[in-house]
């Protein structure tokens, strides 16, 4: 039974909904962001029993001409997920887009260049970036199962150089409920811990069985060398037991109880702890060690601008320079301009933006100089040179600028001419001279003389039908809709009934249709779970299917049932016939038709 507090939240909500529905449609003139595509997986790394999430992220725009055309899949099961718009308003900008969400399927092993994503917008074609996807081999299944909650983590490499960043990865994966989680990483001198990003978690298989993986990563960096032990780090959570039959009835069985973090079941805390790693840190050779080296350890680029490239005596120049990179960036340093003749320099503070992904530590540092030349000619300004250890070449590297010529055209000289003789005073001889009253200008603003100039003009728009439309419609359309809602609002039981019908005719209709594939069996039975039971699967087991049946008091025989078919449809789906034609939706349809009379 839902409260009055609890409705008048949902109308409170719908009602802010529809203002800034309103809000837009009556607010034409907003500045609308630039478009842009980005292309996005949910990880890097993957095996081949896996499905990555890929995100199509158009912004700048509500509407496009068609839908992205995809490249860099050719070895890969591609199933689309669904189309969400968003709209967003930031500081009177206009920032909407269009989220376009797919799941893709290796066929095989190796290193993929995923993209671009091309999409027509406005009669224009955009790109978006391209992504890269390491894909690696299913793990053997063991002699022993690992069970339903274990954890594992492994570094990059072995063996690093001092300062050379390598990645620290933990990976949580559980066949069951947790919460409270919490994570202690080991403390290990001369290393420092940074973690890239946040969580990720998708599912994965292990050893042949389906898991969902919780995954976090973090940046080490060893600042002397020798041999480290990194481990163990622990895991704190609680494990949820199974849900069993509440005396509460049908109160609980709503998708907000469902949430792993908010359950009225017990739990028993568990600690999960990692095997120990050895981290072997080398020094940094000495040979071909550079004199003015800082320390830089990573793969850098270094890149130079003038601006202007031609300028008068007496104006300014900035010449920027930008180095760019993946490492320790924080070690990147302040490079000095070196003195030019007749020639005053300026520095700016140089700004560092460094950045995190799952690849490691990143960043930008950019460097600014004003040059004011006093006299005209060709300037000539030297290169600059900066050095840094490449740990994958093993050996030192030394970037430099190009030289750049600056123009400098004669200035204008301001001509002084100093008298020789001064000129007779009249005030000495004659007194005081008298200069007539001039008008030099007036004020911005008159000066009123008669209360009558501060009458206010006729204004046509703060009279007649045209200001009272303006001050009481918005009131007006905000009460229609609040009545209007009020009046169309259903009970939870009549919610729920109408979402059942709409999911049983949905799954029917695609069941008949003719030439079905495996592919469209799984999205339909994927939608009709989504539908009926209020849910948002992204890619549909067996295992979850037969989980969501059962906990919704469908017989164990008919879930089992559901589940079998499901898995059929995936090894269709992991063996590249996902398009190929299917007679199991007529199965699907009598299953799902019982099902309907065992849930409540």
């Amino acid at each position: 039974m839902v409260s009055h507090q609890e409705r008048t939240g949902s109308m409170k909500k719908a009602l802010a909904e529809f203002a800034i529905i309103l809000f837009l449609i009556m607010t034409p003139v907003m500045s609308m962001a630039e478009v842009s595509v980005t292309l996005k997986l949910d990880r890097s790394e993957a095996t081949l029993d896996d499905t990555i999430k890929m995100l199509i992220k158009i912004s700048g725009t509500r509407s496009t001409d068609s839908r992205p055309v995809l490249h860099g899949l050719e070895q890969f099961t591609v199933t689309q997920g669904g189309t969400s718009t968003r709209v967003e308003i930031i500081n009177g900008k206009v920032n909407a887009g269009i989220d376009y969400t797919y799941f893709i399927q290796p066929k095989k092993t190796g290193n993929f260049r995923i993209g671009p994503a091309e999409i027509k917008v406005e009669g224009k074609i955009l790109k978006s970036n391209i992504a890269m996807l390491a894909v690696k081999a299913p793990s053997k299944r063991s002699g022993t199962d690992r069970g339903p909650l274990f954890i594992e983590a492994g570094i990059s490499s072995h063996d690093v150089y001092v300062e050379e960043q390598c990645i620290y990865t933990m990976k949580l994966y559980r066949r069951t409920r947790v919460s409270d989680l919490s994570l202690n990483l080991p403390n290990v001198e001369h290393m420092v811990f940074k973690q890239l990003g946040e969580p990720l978690e998708y599912q994965s298989t292990y050893g042949g069985v389906d898991y969902q993986v919780l995954e976090i990563r973090y940046a080490i960096l060893p600042s002397r060398e020798g041999v480290y032990t990194i481990g163990p780090s622990r895991m704190n959570m609680t494990v949820l037991q199974p849900d069993r039959r509440s005396p509460f009835g049908n109160f609980f069985k709503d998708p907000f109880f469902k949430d792993p973090f908010f359950s009225f079941s017990s739990g028993r805390p568990l600690t999960l702890t990692t095997a120990p790693l050895e981290l072997k840190v080398h020094p940094l050779p000495e040979q071909g060690k550079p004199a003015d080296f800082s320390g830089l350890v990573g793969d850098f680029h270094m890149e130079s601008t003038l601006e202007p490239a031609s300028i008068k005596a007496g104006e300014s120049a900035t010449l920027t320079v930008q180095v760019s990179g993946r490492g320790n960036v924080n070690r990147i340093p302040d490079l000095k301009l070196p003195e030019m003749h007749h020639t005053k320099i300026y520095a700016d503070q140089p700004v560092l933006n460094m950045k995190q992904d799952d690849k490691g530590l990143g960043g930008t540092k950019v460097m600014k100089w004003a040059l004011v030349p006093k006299e005209a000619g060709q300037m000539e300004i030297p290169p600059l040179e900066l050095s840094f250890f490449d740990a994958e070449r093993e050996e030192y590297r030394v970037l430099n600028t190009p030289s750049h010529t600056l123009s400098v055209l004669p200035g204008e000289r301001q001509a002084v001419v100093a008298s020789t003789a001064a000129p007779k005073s009249k005030e000495s001889d004659e007194g005081p001279v008298k200069k007539e009253i001039q008008e030099l200008g007036k004020d911005i603003l008159p000066i009123h003389t008669a209360i009558k100039d501060l009458s206010v003009s006729y204004r046509p728009f703060m009279t007649g039908w045209f200001f009272w439309l303006a001050l009481f419609g918005p009131f007006s359309v905000y009460m229609m809709a609040f009545f209007t809602l009020k009046l169309r609002k259903q009970s939870p039981e009549q919610l729920t009934q109408l979402r059942s019908k709409k999911a049983l005719k949905e799954l029917t209709k695609q069941c008949q249709k003719e030439g079905l594939s495996y592919l469209q069996l799984i999205d339909a039975v994927k939608d009709y779970l989504n539908n009926r039971f209020n849910l948002s699967i992204g890619v549909l087991t067996a295992v979850e299917a037969e989980r969501i049946l059962r906990t919704q008091g469908v017989r164990a025989e008919n879930a089992e049932s559901v589940g079998a078919i499901v898995r059929k449809v995936e090894d269709a789906v992991y063996t590249g016939k996902g398009q190929d034609r299917t007679d199991l939706g007529n199965d699907v349809y009598i299953l799902i038709k019982a099902i309907e009379k065992e849930i409540p």
